[in-house]
């Protein structure tokens, strides 16, 4: 056939001999000439199809090429484009197929103002023939970085849903942890369990859209959503809804449905952004207000919460217990601006079962054993929690649907029916019987960092920087945790063999296969460059083809305690810790740590001195405060914290306020404990 040039001569030359033939074949039932001068190259998955659009536009006069060329194409067609491609064609007009379908529907030429799919150069405003505001359906050199810039990574992370669900339950477990000690010095953090108990289920309703409304009041009372996307700027969107008000819901909208889907059923639905920075603060506060008044608090989710109340309420006393939980819901709200709704039983099956009962902005108390099983025979099975989609099925082709319908049966023929576990569990949850315990102390089995979105690599070498970021950002996480770990796994998704290049959702993974691969690590480590080559060893001994890769992950397991690494630390023994002040930490490359933007010792002191004869000790105070001394002791300054110490137990002994020593108490724990990590030794209490 000779040259490739050759060959795709051959190939044009074909293609304009079939559009002739089907021009001709078209001329007889031609409409118009509206798509006259105009050239389209259509590319990707479009709604309708590519052969829809083409017949539309011969029939109205204009041309289809198969093969994009910068000299004949006018207008690009596509619902969706990776990164690289949008910055490929970055000066030519690409828009979506609603322009087509919406030209003929009006038999004319319409402004391509409105379809654009991206905003990537203003020259795109100088190739229109009406200027008009540019409406961007999909910004992805904004929105999504290339996957091997370094900023990818961060980027995904900072507007990940689900990034942020996953982290703030392990933030906020290190956070109750730290307010244990603060408020219950003599708590003693082990799972508790519910013999005799009054477990309280709380959980704040529409967590995402009631942050969201408090700055937008003239939205209450309206149907509201929390999703990525805007409503108005994509009717087909596949956006996932995180959150949504009761006004949404009585539309059939529930979260976790796609926006587009939504739409159809509510077209009025209000979307807006996600606001992560707020949700920490009003977790943190609502955890903060709960554990004040017990430690034994179990942490769920940001907004999702187990207490056992036992001892603070007269469990005798039903009319006691529901006025109890009103107040403490009533400051919660009053704290964070979200209704509460809550939940009370004997155990945590039927206290979560029953904050349904009070959703919602109320409560529900199920205690009494004939109350609970009165309640729990009424509820649908699949609500029970555990129960997934293929045991309920078991249980429908039955005609099981009611926990009442279980009753009569025996534990060993729901256990031939769903397996000796799931039947025994079953069993007991149909009953209204729950042996779990409060979960008070969570110990860590793994960490890991993983994005299932935006992946578009197209060589091995772009996969290896992509990793080398992934690591990078694992590091972080494990020190922060000040762990390491010696079990390395690489998770991959690769696109099917009969799958979409590009997802019907934008940027999305698609139908994939998963891939995971282990390999032992000799030393513990929580080094990103040790994992890095780890990792590597385990890509180099696979067939990767890395334009196929939608997902990728790397996760550290087999955790342990970090062991400090002691270095130029010679006045640090295991019985007591002296140390003098130097310029620069070597051990720990700490800078000369700063309070509040001060540097001098004796301004900090003065500071925490002023502090000290404050009212109340806020909680944001004494954090500041805890890691000020965290500083001075990786900075090895052990005579100033010493002092600091002294200082804060003076003049708190004037004083003798509970939640003053309960604030010094958890910063000497606090000390002590950093102390035995950093260096395997001990503060030395002498003139303390």
């Amino acid at each position: 056939m000779g040259s490739f040039n050759d060959y795709m001569d051959l190939k044009k030359q074909k293609e304009g001999d079939q559009n002739s033939n089907q021009k001709f074949l078209l001329d007889t039932g031609r409409i118009s000439n509206i798509f006259k001068g105009v050239s389209i190259y259509i590319t990707g998955f479009t709604n309708p199809p590519s052969s829809v659009l083409k017949e539309i536009v011969l029939r109205n006069g204009g041309s289809v090429t198969m093969f994009f060329s910068k000299t004949h194409v006018t207008h690009i067609i596509a619902s969706n484009l990776p990164d690289f491609k949008v910055k490929l064609w970055k000066n030519d007009m690409i828009v979506t197929p609603q322009w087509i379908v919406d030209c003929d529907a009006a038999q004319s030429r319409l402004s391509e103002a409105k379809y654009i799919l991206y905003r990537t150069s203003e020259n795109i405003r100088d190739m229109m023939t009406s200027r008009v505001e540019v409406y961007p359906i999909k910004n992805a050199s904004k929105i999504i970085p290339e996957t091997t810039s370094h900023d990818f990574v961060g980027e995904f992370y900072s507007n990940s849903r689900l990034h942020h669900l996953s982290t703030s339950v392990s933030e906020l477990r290190q956070k109750v942890s730290k307010l244990q000690n603060q408020y219950h010095p003599s708590y003693i953090p082990i799972n508790k369990s519910q013999t005799s108990s009054v477990i309280l289920h709380i959980d704040i309703d529409c967590f995402f859209v009631s942050i969201s409304l408090r700055t937008r009041l003239h939205l209450r009372g309206k149907p509201v959503c929390v999703t990525h996307a805007k409503p108005n700027e994509n009717s087909d969107s596949y956006a996932e809804i995180s959150s949504c008000s009761y006004e949404a819901r009585e539309f059939g909208v529930k979260n976790g449905m796609f926006l587009g889907k939504a739409l159809k059923l509510c077209p009025n639905i209000i979307a807006v952004p996600y606001e992560f920075d707020a949700y920490h603060k009003a977790s943190n506060e609502l955890y903060r207000i709960l554990v004040e008044k017990t430690p034994y608090v179990e942490v769920v989710s940001c907004d999702e919460a187990f207490v056992d109340i036992v001892e603070l309420v007269d469990v005798t006393d039903e009319a006691a217990i529901k006025g109890w939980v009103q107040e403490l819901r009533t400051e919660i709200h009053s704290a964070i601006s979200c209704t509460v709704s809550a939940g009370i039983g004997p155990n945590k099956l039927v206290a979560r079962m029953a904050t349904r009962a009070g959703k919602p902005n109320g409560q529900y108390l199920c205690y009494s054993e004939s109350s609970v099983l009165d309640y729990i025979k009424s509820q649908p099975l699949q609500d029970l929690p555990g129960i997934g989609s293929s045991t309920f099925h078991k249980l429908e082709s039955k005609s099981y649907k009611l926990c009442g319908d279980l009753l009569t049966k025996t534990k060993s023929e729901l256990s031939e029916l769903l397996g000796p576990k799931t039947g025994e569990t079953v069993y007991n949850y149909c009953r209204g019987r729950d042996s779990r315990d409060l979960v008070l102390k969570h110990e860590r089995k793994s960490i890991s960092v993983e994005i299932n979105y935006g992946i578009r690599l197209e060589t091995i070498k772009q996969f290896e920087t992509f990793l080398l970021n992934l690591c990078d950002e694992l590091e972080k996480r494990m020190k922060n945790e000040n762990v390491v770990g010696s079990l390395v796994t690489l998770k991959m998704k690769e696109r099917s063999e009969n799958a979409a290049v590009e997802p019907i959702k934008y940027m999305g993974h698609g139908i994939c296969d998963n891939v995971s691969k282990s390999v032992n690590i000799a030393n513990a480590t929580n080094s990103g460059k040790v994992i890095h080559s780890k990792v590597m060893s385990l890509v180099n001994s696979m067939t990767l083809n890395p334009e196929d890769l939608r997902g990728v992950g790397v996760q550290m397991s087999k955790l342990k305690e970090a062991s400090p690494v002691i270095s130029n630390t010679t006045n640090v023994s295991k019985k007591s810790v002296k140390q003098k002040n130097v310029p620069v930490c070597k051990t720990f490359q700490c800078p000369v740590p700063e309070f509040l933007g001060h540097k001098n010792p004796a301004d900090v002191k003065n500071i925490i001195k002023n502090w000290c004869e404050s009212p109340e000790p806020f909680q944001v105070d004494a954090d500041k405060v805890d890691e000020y001394i965290t500083d001075l002791i990786k900075y090895g300054n052990i005579s100033l914290v010493k002092e600091l110490l002294r200082l804060m137990r003076k003049q708190l002994k004037v004083r003798e306020a509970p939640e003053w020593n309960a604030v010094f108490n958890s910063t000497l724990q606090n000390v002590q404990r950093k102390i035995h990590v950093l260096f395997n030794g001990i503060l030395d209490m002498d003139n303390l």
